[in-house]
């Protein structure tokens, strides 16, 4: 018999294992960006407002030169508070480069001014925004300097071979979720050889890692985020009916899925029935080095403790995997992060895409003729849909909840993710009811009473970015589609409605700031951009460009803009989006204009009328 305090010892050991975000396995620069004494350093001095700014600056030397360097300069020293933060800054700009100057701006070669898609749409005002809008993507475009492929070891950027479209702002490098909305986008400006392009990237990811990282640098190697790229391929397709790409990416798209089944899959019994269902659980447990110093400051609260904060840096970095970082959500006591617990939750939203990529593969292969793999994965999605159905629908509030396998119940909450089912048809769709219960819940919630939009939650004062009063693109087109797609003309309707007050609430921001931005909040008369969470709020940006052109597209002939809804003669100079549109924007400043550019628009109205 093994002695106890062995037992006890093995367990510590196996449980305070550090997992760093990336390692000598996957990159040959781990000890530069992902962890080590100059990152540590360099955070601990505050040397840039976000953290992200120095893990994004390319090196001018060998990552092993430069460590020696730094060495050398610093005596070897393990305690950051020991070293001079002016000989530190003058360290850093001797041997690294600005942040992003890795990535050479682009003209995607298929775009054009006036694509005929955007033509078709009615409203004139509507339809010269959607020009503007599509503009945007000459602004977002960026290619990887070739010469990186020979000095890898010199960049935190992961190398595609392919131009792509950024979200904007301190997002220079691709994203995954946020690829989905730009596609969507993409198509509808009919740029369909950069949407090939956005996906031959992505599949390079997951050939060359065997998943698509969280972003296109070596410290997302850890995490993915929410599973959307066998839902490009089914978007493209159905615009162009290439059957020779689906042909080329479908052992991608099944391989991503397998990546999915074999790293975050769990049991969950309920009913004493046992269902395997997909959850958001990175094995990283170390600080994130895009956000190393805000992780280290709320880390600090466990004190000595190693364990809870390997478990802290786990969750964090699980809920950062979920796209929604961070939300009240993951947040055992839906206040505070400190009680985030990403790795006990089992959300509908995952489970309901992961039964999307199972649909749509079924019929990527029945469309290339391969009716064996169409029907293993036909066989697949209905039994998954019925586990989808059984532990996540409440039929009590008539909706969808996330799972909580410690407390072993539904979160009761209201958040955006219940209609994510919806969207992915993962219910029986013969069953319209289902769509009306969940409309009427959250009609209950009163989800539907702001002017701009819907709010990802009702939880106020919580200070994250996934919550009350901020409202995501994302979010919101999953809610119109997921209502637009159905069976029930009343829900159709309702999808309608929902897509109003998000297109005009977007339309109005634009032309009160001259941007797009990453999030909104609705809950005003006038809305502006939203607030929250690890950083200031971004412009650019790409997945609310691409959710709005595709809306305007599919309510091309219903959509129009009130009389008097907006100034556009006082506010045509801010319009034309520039270069310097890609830019971080303080949301006080964004405030300040937004709130001047009330005032003056009330007081013209006073004056005349």
């Amino acid at each position: 018999m093994i002695p106890i305090f062995v037992l006890f010892l093995i367990y510590s050991t196996a449980f305070c294992a550090r997992v760093p975000v990336c390692d000598s396995t996957n990159s040959n620069n781990s000890f530069i960006y992902c962890e080590g004494p100059i990152l540590e350093a360099v955070n601990y001095h505050q040397l840039y407002n976000d953290s992200k700014t120095f893990v994004d600056m390319p090196m001018k030397q060998n990552p092993q030169d430069v460590l020696n360097a730094f060495n050398l300069k610093f005596q070897n020293s393990t305690a950051p508070e020991k070293i001079n933060k002016t000989d530190l800054q003058t360290f850093i700009d001797q041997y690294f480069s600005a942040a992003g100057t890795e990535l050479i701006q682009c003209v995607p070669d298929d775009w054009k001014e006036k694509p005929e898609k955007l033509a078709t749409i009615k409203d004139p005002q509507l339809r010269e925004w959607a020009y503007k809008l599509n503009g945007i993507w000459k602004q977002l475009c960026r290619k990887i300097d070739p010469s990186i492929e020979q000095h890898n070891s010199r960049y935190s950027l992961l190398y595609v071979p392919h131009h792509f479209i950024i979200p904007g702002g301190r997002f220079r490098e691709f994203y995954y979720w946020d690829a989905y909305w730009i596609v969507k986008g993409l198509i509808a400006s009919e740029m369909y050889n950069t949407t090939r392009s956005m996906i031959r990237n992505l599949a390079t990811m997951v050939n060359t890692h065997g998943f698509v990282p969280n972003g296109g640098r070596v410290y997302y190697l850890q995490r993915s985020q929410p599973p959307f790229l066998s839902a490009m391929v089914y978007e493209l397709y159905e615009a162009t009916n290439d059957k020779d790409f689906i042909a080329e990416l479908l052992p991608t798209l099944k391989k991503e899925l397998d990546f999915w089944d074999q790293n975050r899959m769990i049991n969950v019994t309920m009913d004493n029935k046992t269902y395997k269902l997909y959850q958001y659980k990175t094995a990283s447990n170390v600080p994130r080095p895009e956000s190393y110093r805000v992780d280290t400051e709320n880390s600090a609260k466990f004190g000595n403790d190693t364990a809870r904060q390997q478990q802290f840096y786990q969750d964090i970095a699980s809920a950062a995997e979920s796209g929604w970082d961070f939300s009240t959500r993951w947040f055992s006591d839906h206040l505070t992060i400190s009680t985030i617990e990403t790795t006990n939750v089992i959300p509908v939203d995952l489970n309901g895409l992961v039964c999307w990529n199972m649909d749509i593969l079924e019929y990527l292969y029945e469309q290339v003729g391969d009716m064996d793999n169409s029907e293993t994965f036909r066989s697949r999605r209905a039994d998954f849909r019925n586990s989808v159905h059984n532990v996540f629908y409440n039929k009590t509030d008539g909706t969808f909840y996330d799972y909580n396998v410690r407390s072993k119940s539904h979160n009761a909450n209201f958040y955006t993710s219940t209609a994510v089912p919806l969207f992915t048809n993962c219910y029986n769709t013969m069953n319209t009811g289902i769509v009306q219960k969940t409309f009427d819940y959250m009609d209950r919630m009163g989800a539907f009473t702001y002017p701009s939009g819907i709010p990802t939650s009702m939880i106020q004062n919580s200070e994250e970015q996934w919550d009350f009063p901020n409202g995501w693109s994302p979010n919101n087109h999953m809610i119109i589609e997921g209502l637009r797609k159905s069976a029930n003309p009343e829900m159709q309707d309702q999808g309608f409605e929902i897509a109003s007050k998000w297109v005009l609430g977007n339309f109005k921001v634009f032309y009160e700031t001259g941007h797009m931005w990453e999030k909104y909040n609705v809950i005003g008369s006038y809305p502006q951009p939203g607030s929250g969470g690890e950083y200031d709020v971004q412009d650019g940006f790409g997945w609310t460009n691409g959710a709005i052109l595709d809306l305007l597209l599919t309510y091309n002939d219903r959509l129009f803009v009130p009389d008097n809804f907006i100034n556009t003669t006082s506010t045509s100079t801010t319009s034309t989006t520039t270069s310097s549109s890609v830019q971080t924007t303080t949301s006080s400043t964004t405030k300040t204009v937004a709130s001047f550019s009330v005032l003056l628009f009330t007081l013209l109205v006073w004056i005349f009328v």
